[in-house]
């Protein structure tokens, strides 16, 4: 009896292992899902219809070398402001304009040209409110004769940074000159105008006199001028070809804290 349990108990464990089916072993390429965390290499999602494609920044216009550099407030808001001047860039045309360019405290940039008959080492003469507005203002050159120089305004009239104009073409003042002739510039503010005074005289009638011309110029807006009035006169002289005694006057440059000796 005990043998034929025992028979039994071997008949039943044969055919349950007959019944059980064995894996085959994965291989790798089997087991790993493309695309997966665990893909070596899944496959890279292509860009959706809305990607905007990369643009490369506009290239900045080349300029020359920098001439000058000053910190003032030109648009009275308190914070300083930055006005650069740059040289024409090499291979440039002979009569290319200087470049200004003023950076205010707001990090916005404005840009104005000067013409010029020479080259410039350094356009700025100096700072000063030459239209009376309250806010500083340029002023600089703008070419040079034999023996005067060619000077105008820089302004930031709350849009732009312009140079002075008066009919309609930029201003221009000269100072300076020789024992024979002078011209000077006068910044003033008189009965709560404020004017451009510019004078010239020569002795080229009378070796004991010079004739003196004074033309007043006012301002309509903040960049443009008119043309208010002009007088005439003799100044006399006890010597030949002496100078008249006022020389700064008739030779030199006078706005606000500039002052250019004749």
């Amino acid at each position: 009896m005990r043998r034929l349990l025992q028979i039994a108990v071997t008949l039943l464990l044969v055919s349950c292992a007959a019944a059980v089916t064995t894996a085959p072993t994965p291989s790798i390429d089997s087991a790993i899902e493309p695309g997966s965390s665990a893909d070596p290499s899944p496959t890279r999602p292509l860009p959706s219809e809305g990607a905007s494609a990369t643009i490369a920044p506009t290239a900045v216009p080349s300029v020359g070398d920098s001439l000058a550099s000053v910190q003032a407030d030109f648009d009275c808001d308190g914070r300083t402001d930055r006005l650069q001047f740059f040289a024409r860039p090499l291979g440039a045309p002979r009569d290319a304009s200087i470049l200004a360019r003023l950076t205010l405290g707001t990090a916005a940039v404005r840009e104005t040209t000067l013409g010029s008959n020479v080259d410039q080492p350094n356009p700025l003469i100096g700072i000063a409110d030459v239209n009376g507005d309250g806010c500083d203002d340029a002023i600089v050159t703008v070419g040079r004769g034999a023996s005067t120089t060619w000077t105008s305004f820089l302004v930031y009239d709350g849009n732009d940074l312009r140079q002075v104009e008066e009919d309609g073409k930029p201003a221009m003042f000269l100072f300076g000159g020789s024992v024979r002739h002078g011209n000077g510039i006068e910044c003033r503010t008189r009965k709560d105008a404020t004017e451009i005074v510019a004078r010239a005289v020569s002795d080229y009638t009378s070796d004991f006199e010079w004739d003196a011309v004074e033309d007043v110029h006012h301002w309509s807006t903040k960049s443009r001028l008119v043309l208010w009035s002009t007088s005439r006169s003799v100044i006399a002289v006890s010597a030949r070809y002496a100078m008249p005694t006022d020389q700064d006057r008739y030779w030199g440059l006078s706005c606000g804290n500039v002052k250019l000796a004749g």
